[in-house]
């Protein structure tokens, strides 16, 4: 594994991958590597400090979502409503939280797309009064 190092250039042949050129950190120097595969970890940083108060977050800055809302008892007591938060919704009632920002994803973007089209349907039953 290579840290903080960026990718400036894929090889290969006919559709397939072959290596990767890769830059480390700050440095301008450049090396090819052999591979077969490239797996991006997108999302491991959240930026969240945007967000209000009234939106927990974990440790780490990730939305915290669903059950993981009411996980202390000072969150359990800011929640509102009778109902548990549903999967994706935040400590604000009507919020939602998909992706790679949620506490608790599957960082690939397939998972975050699946998210997001779970929040959605849960977008519908809050709107519904459920």
């Amino acid at each position: 594994m290579l840290y903080r190092t960026n990718i400036s250039r894929t090889v290969g042949e006919g559709g397939h991958l072959n290596g990767i050129e890769v830059e480390a950190g700050g440095e301008k120097q450049r090396r090819t590597l052999r591979v077969q595969a490239v797996f991006s970890l997108l999302g491991a940083v959240p930026h969240t400090a945007w967000l209000p108060s009234e939106i927990r977050t974990d440790q780490d800055g990730f939305i915290k979502t669903g059950r993981a809302v009411l996980e202390d008892r000072q969150s359990l007591a800011r929640w509102p409503l009778k109902r548990q938060p549903f999967l994706l919704e935040t400590s604000r009632p009507g919020v939602f939280a998909a992706g790679d920002v949620r506490a608790g994803s599957m960082k690939p973007v397939a998972s975050a797309v699946a998210e997001g089209a779970m929040a959605v349907e849960c977008i519908r039953q809050y709107l519904k009064g459920a």
